[in-house]
């Protein structure tokens, strides 16, 4: 059976996704450009194919970085890498390289004749940000019909004035403990099922 296959997404509203290697910080607290890996390519095409993402884009402006990610495309969709993971050949269908946010912008744009509602990620929290709650994002989600579009840092995470020029800021997400490091993927993964995952009733 086909990975697109099964129930429908609740979501009534188009939703995107962005993973951004820039402005990020460094450890330090320097504004820098990250690399791509090829994990947060497929892992997280494949998170967002599960849970209904229409486009995954992945924002980065260095001319190497987008030829490395166009190299892994390029073999996950050719006819060897389709026979060896159809799974990850239709994950990565979805997957978009950019070199700024204004192309992920300018495409949803193309599609749905408005501007997205752009929500940012951070395991911080800043006094001065508009922040909502997985209940009521997930809400917005699938009562709407405009288009939203979910941006994630990489690095030590996307730097405070781009997350204060967002309409939104999405809560951390909370573990059990004081240790709060996820990996991007591992973020991503939490996040799309917190907003967009079937719950069963009762």
């Amino acid at each position: 059976m086909s990975a697109l296959s099964g129930k429908a997404s609740p979501l009534k509203a188009p939703l995107y996704l962005a993973l951004l290697h820039y402005p990020v910080y460094k450890k330090s607290g320097e504004i820098i450009t990250t690399s791509i890996t090829p994990m947060d390519l497929h892992d997280i095409a494949r998170s967002a194919m599960t849970f209904g993402v229409r486009r995954y884009f992945v924002v980065n402006p260095m001319p190497t970085m987008q030829y490395l990610a166009r190299r892994v495309e390029e073999f996950w969709r050719s006819e060897y890498g389709a026979r060896y993971n159809q799974t990850r050949t239709e994950a990565l269908s979805i997957l978009t390289i950019c070199s700024h946010l204004e192309e992920c912008v300018a495409e949803i744009v193309e599609r749905h004749g408005e501007k997205p509602v752009l929500v940012a990620t951070s395991a911080r929290e800043y006094d001065d940000c508009r922040f909502i709650g997985y209940d009521d994002l997930a809400g917005k989600l699938r009562e709407e019909e405009r288009p939203y579009l979910l941006l994630l840092g990489t690095g030590w995470g996307l730097i405070h004035e781009f997350l204060r020029r967002c309409d939104w800021l999405l809560e951390p997400v909370q573990g059990a403990g004081g240790y709060n490091h996820l990996s991007v993927r591992g973020a991503a993964a939490i996040i799309l099922d917190r907003l967009c995952g079937n719950r069963k009733a009762g």
